[in-house]
């Protein structure tokens, strides 16, 4: 067999491969640019028209902003730690969009997660 065939395949196919590579994210970055576009254009105007300006009361006359009241600290089982509990809240919030709060914290019984598949498997369609 001849060395120079075999490297001029190797070096074409890796010339080949990163061209289709830079193509291919040309391409991406392309149709990223055409749906930021569109997005921008679906978006309402954020200037108010001058009258809806006038008809907003002044800002002395505004109310004072409602405090929210500090969510309860979870109640942790013992043994639990508190990196843990941190995780946990975490989780919740952002699977919740905040919505939810953390109220307790237990250790589940050991045939919880079998239940759990078990009811994951045989769930009607």
């Amino acid at each position: 067999m001849d060395l120079g065939y075999d490297v001029i395949v190797t070096v074409s196919g890796m010339l080949l491969v990163f061209l289709i590579l830079v193509l291919l994210m040309l391409i991406i970055v392309f149709e990223g640019k055409i749906f930021d576009s569109m997005k921008e254009k679906k978006a309402p105007k954020a200037a108010p028209a001058p009258a809806a300006k006038a008809a907003q009361p002044a800002p002395a006359a505004k109310a004072a902003p409602a405090v929210q009241p500090q969510p309860e600290a979870p109640q942790v089982e013992p043994g639990i730690p508190g990196e843990v509990v941190a995780a946990i809240a975490a989780a919740v919030h952002a699977m919740g969009n905040g919505r939810y709060t953390l109220r307790a914290v237990r250790r589940a019984d050991r045939g919880s997660w079998g239940r759990a598949g078990v009811n994951d498997t045989t769930a009607p369609f």
